[in-house]
């Protein structure tokens, strides 16, 4: 079998062929783009554009909430309103329900902002109830653009006082022809709710603005664009593979694709919280540990307060930041934002980010005799596998499997203790609700009703109102015909 090319090494016609035809989305050159970690650089750099803009202020965001640094904001963006600019935010219901039942925006309003609440509860929304949008982003007089994976909370800040760190996260401030895939973006989400973009909010008009060649993948309930392009990615990585991921809960379809570019001597990685804020997403995921680790794949756990960033860095030339986490809510059912960047400076700046993230992290690994049999495994594979034309390369690999279940440098703890707990927890949790639905059935029959009531009547109010929508149109046509 022929080496694998490097990633980029690739014709550039065919990876943006390939990026199109996963993605849905372009890439373009001319851009600049400036890496922004946690909440110390990325709420800074947001308040100072924000503070700066002259003509409009457009605001994608998932939460968006009424503590100390959601009123800042809010009552920057109030300011701005009151000078003439244009402000537009699209929350989520959900993601921001208590300012959404408390008026929290309600100044904003008042203001002359426009403020699109993305998803509320009604009749006319069908099964698409579940669906919610988790994008972040800030767009600045079509000039300058932030994506990232951090919501307007003061969460993200930590707690100086107690001595809590801030949340580690991942940022971009973008500026050049991809701000533009940012407006239309959030266009989109806008016209999903019935509303549109004021007419005074002028598109980008295309002038370079730096050399990294960038595009945005915006994906929606009604595709799953990251998801295919991931799997494309993991099809043409050749050298290493870095993922840092909040909620990590692959499909069995992702997990088999970490594990066969693994199993072809890539250097997979994974950086994930060891403890998160929403703990189950944390128990579930260390079930997934066991085989990542016995196909050769490295995984870490942070060992800070929590760690948000959302990010996949390829080949030393590729990388995608953004809002989308690896599982199932975020690549079929919600609005997600990421941007691909296609740079080797600024992917050497994010692999540099992922190597200080390590060094404070511990690492997972198996125990000695797991290891040392999932060495002779791999050894044999890749005896197989390899011609005497691959004699190096296969070298290359074994001597990165042997570093990666010493663990190196970094702090070690084994799989076994982690996962024991994590199906302990799940245990104990599944008898409680057994326990529950034995003695008081009704705390969870009573909400599962209602539950089914709404979306049924949801459902059927969206396709009655198809129907007649429909016949309308067809009276109205008979009726222009005997005209």
């Amino acid at each position: 079998m022929p080496n694998r090319t490097l990633l980029l090494d690739h014709p550039q016609p065919l990876l943006d062929q390939l990026h199109a035809r996963s993605s849905s989305s372009e890439m373009h050159g001319g851009n600049s783009v400036q890496l922004l970690q946690d909440s110390r650089e990325n709420f800074t750099a947001w308040l100072e554009a924000v503070a700066a803009a002259e003509h409009y202020v457009l605001i994608e965001m998932y939460i968006f909430t009424a503590n100390d640094f959601g009123v800042r904001l809010r009552d920057l963006l109030v300011e701005k309103c009151r000078q003439g600019v244009s402000v537009v935010l699209v929350y989520d219901w959900i993601g921001s329900l208590w300012p959404s039942v408390c008026r929290f925006f309600e100044p904003l309003k008042q203001a002359g902002a426009q403020v699109v609440a993305y998803n509320p509860p009604g009749f006319a929304s069908g099964i698409g109830l579940l669906s919610r949008n988790h994008r972040k982003s800030f767009v600045i007089d079509g000039h300058t653009a932030f994506v990232s994976g951090l919501c307007v909370s003061s969460a993200w800040e930590g707690n100086p006082a107690t001595g809590v760190a801030p949340w580690r996260d991942t940022g971009l401030k973008l500026q050049g022809p991809v701000v533009a895939e940012v407006v239309q973006a959030l266009s989109d989400t806008l016209r999903s709710q019935g509303e549109r973009l004021p007419e005074n909010i002028t598109p980008y008009d295309g002038t370079a603005a730096g050399t990294v060649r960038a595009g945005v993948v915006a994906t929606t309930p009604s595709n799953n664009n990251m998801m295919r392009l991931d799997l494309v990615l993991l099809a043409l990585t050749n050298r290493r593979l870095w993922l840092t991921d909040a909620y990590f809960m692959p499909t069995r379809l992702y997990t088999q694709a970490l594990i066969n570019a693994a199993n072809d001597g890539v250097d997979v990685r994974i950086l994930v919280p060891r403890t998160s804020d929403i703990r189950w997403i944390g128990r579930v995921s260390r079930t997934r540990y066991r085989s990542l680790l016995e196909a050769g794949v490295r995984v870490f756990e942070w060992d800070g307060p929590m760690i948000h960033a959302k990010s996949a860095i390829a080949d030393g030339q590729w990388a995608r930041v953004g809002s989308t986490n690896l599982n199932f809510a975020s690549w079929y059912l919600n609005r997600e934002l990421d941007v691909v960047i296609e740079d080797a400076v600024v992917v050497h700046q994010l692999e540099q980010m992922f190597l200080q993230d390590l060094a404070n992290a511990t690492e997972i690994v198996l125990n000695s005799s797991e290891r040392r049999a999932a060495l002779r495994r791999r050894h044999q594979m890749l005896s197989k596998r390899h011609s005497r034309q691959r004699t190096q390369a296969a070298a290359r690999q074994l001597l990165q499997l042997s570093s990666m279940f010493r663990g190196n440098f970094y702090g070690t703890r084994t799989v076994d203790e982690n996962e024991a707990k994590s199906y302990l927890s799940l245990g104990i949790g599944m008898l409680a609700l057994a326990m529950l639905l034995w003695f008081a059935p009704y705390l969870l029959v009573v909400p599962l009703i209602f539950l089914l009531l709404a979306g049924g009547l949801s459902t059927t109010v969206h396709a009655v109102r198809q129907l007649w929508r429909f016949r309308r149109r067809k009276r109205s046509g008979k009726t222009d015909q005997s005209g």
